[in-house]
């Protein structure tokens, strides 16, 4: 019952305490696979979701606004306090009276802690992102090869450069170009959120956003200082354009990019517009239709900066955090994508038919290392002559993942048929044997409870028995008269003088 607020406090307080054991033993719990620590992850997200609604609660409670708790906890006090108590101690009677089966759980014990397939959570990752191992960007690939003026790349290339920025021309970072960063920022955070869900990716992107916000702008055309035109060819000495032409593109665009002023177009274009310089000193007396866009804003007051291009450093910034924390999934998807172009549609098939498990996929060892790695066997599995897992299909095939377990042996375990039935001959089943005082001969082949054992020791003992000569039943005599009789009868009849 909670009608008070101090009582609604000391539930809060409980809560608080049960939800935190909770915790604890969800984290204390084994995890043996990726799913098992994805879910265990997400199942503490959870608690603790619901522990700050309550220190939320909490917090409202303790702050009283509305003067509720001062009045509850003044009621405590002076001349009427035993009044006070007994009319809360009747309610409280009351209230158990009308509801006499109450039940709180006081959470998950440690036989309780369940990691078992989640649908609701494993339900959230494609079939490419594998519960989380590896990242499905193949639509934002498509994306950034039709990027006007970007390199098209390979799948397994782009993976090695999408969250390199500083290689990216100046004349990609468009608005589409930002378009698709924001795509790729919104598909990554979202990743990191169901992949890692005990990380704070919100802080993650707003501390990222503020240093973004600090950094100065690239220019977006060519550096220059000053109203004045600083040349390195002296144009007055050429007879005009067509001479200019003469000199190259790639000479005419550095100059102009020196001077300022736009470099595109043909190489006469960018020789007629070097030669209308001929007779300046200042930029500003030039017709303003030659000179670089980025050098008029820059020379007129008050203009902004352009918001396109502070929103890519921005994204970029984020991406680039957002790669940090995701490292280790970037390589793991670069060596998956690689593996599956080095290998067939069947194999591919077998992969993951095995991977559809609770298990993690196969990792090949590197050859070229000198040190030795540990063998990478989750299923435990046994080993080839080459110290390496046989396959899973030859596992189950020869029933090895189908587990005997034998009470003579001391509930000791032979996985599959071959194992057990040999075990009846070693030394522990025989051993075994000994101490409960019965032969280990055939007839007790497969027997593997004691009870069993011992119940079928005493029953042939009785058909043996049985079966065993009985001389005073079973030896014959006869008399004089040529009367068959059992020894027994003989001998009676002898001592008694009837014959």
């Amino acid at each position: 019952m909670a009608s008070t607020l101090l009582e609604l406090s000391r539930g809060g307080h409980e809560e608080m305490e049960v939800g935190e054991n909770r915790i604890v033993k969800l984290l204390a719990a084994e995890t043996k696979t990726h799913k098992q620590k994805l879910i265990q992850q997400h199942k503490v997200l959870k608690e603790v979701k619901g522990l700050q609604q309550v220190a939320a609660k909490l917090v409202d409670t303790y702050e009283d606004k509305d003067g509720g708790r001062k009045q509850e906890l003044e009621a405590m006090t002076g001349a009427d306090v035993f009044g006070a108590f007994y009319n809360k101690l009747r309610d409280l009677r009351e209230y158990h009276r009308k509801f006499p089966n109450l039940y709180y759980d006081q959470g998950p014990t440690d036989q309780e802690v369940n990691l078992a397939d989640d649908p609701e959570i494993l339900g959230q990752f494609s079939a490419e992102e594998m519960t989380g191992r590896f990242l499905d960007v193949t639509a934002l690939h498509q994306k950034f090869i039709n990027l006007k003026n970007a390199k098209a790349v390979s799948y397994d290339v782009y993976l090695t450069i999408f969250l390199e920025f500083v290689d990216v021309p100046a004349n990609v970072k468009t608005k589409k170009y930002r378009d698709y960063l924001h795509e790729l920022k919104e598909y990554l955070a979202a990743f990191l959120t169901r992949s890692q869900p005990l990380v704070d990716t919100k802080s993650t992107l707003e501390g990222a956003h503020e240093e973004a916000m600090q950094k100065e702008l690239p220019s977006a055309g060519p550096t220059v200082e000053g109203d004045e035109l600083e040349r390195t060819i002296d144009v007055s000495s050429f007879s005009g354009e067509e001479q200019l032409v003469e000199i190259g593109g790639d000479i005419l665009k550095q100059e102009l990019l020196k001077l300022g002023l736009k470099c595109g177009g043909s190489v006469a274009e960018r020789a007629k517009r070097l030669w209308s310089t001929n007779g300046f000193t200042l930029r500003s007396e030039l017709d303003t239709k030659i000179v670089a866009p980025s050098v008029i804003a820059k020379s007129k007051e008050g203009a902004s900066e352009d918001p396109i291009l502070r929103d890519i450093v921005v994204l970029e910034t984020q991406l680039a955090e957002l790669g940090d924390l995701l490292e280790e999934c970037v390589a793991n998807t670069k060596m998956q994508v690689q593996k599956k172009q080095s290998r067939t549609t069947e194999e591919l098939q077998k992969e993951m038919e095995n991977e559809m498990g609770d298990d993690e996929p196969e990792s090949e060892s590197d050859d070229d290392d000198g040190e030795e790695k540990p063998v990478y066997n989750p299923k435990k599995v046994p080993l080839d002559w080459t110290g390496k897992p046989i396959p899973y299909w030859l596992y189950k095939l020869h029933g090895l993942n189908i587990e005997y377990k034998c009470e003579i042996c001391g509930n000791y375990s032979y996985w599959g048929p071959r194992a057990f039935e040999r075990h009846f001959q070693e030394w522990r089943h025989a051993h075994g044997m000994r101490c409960l005082k019965v032969p280990n001969t055939r007839a007790f082949h497969n027997i593997t409870k004691i009870q069993d054992a011992t119940d079928l020791f005493e029953r042939l003992k009785k058909e043996s028995k049985a079966r065993d000569f009985d001389s005073q039943n079973q030896e014959e005599f006869e008399d004089a008269s040529g009367n068959v009789l059992s020894k027994k009868t003989y001998q009676d009849l002898l001592r008694q003088g009837l014959l």
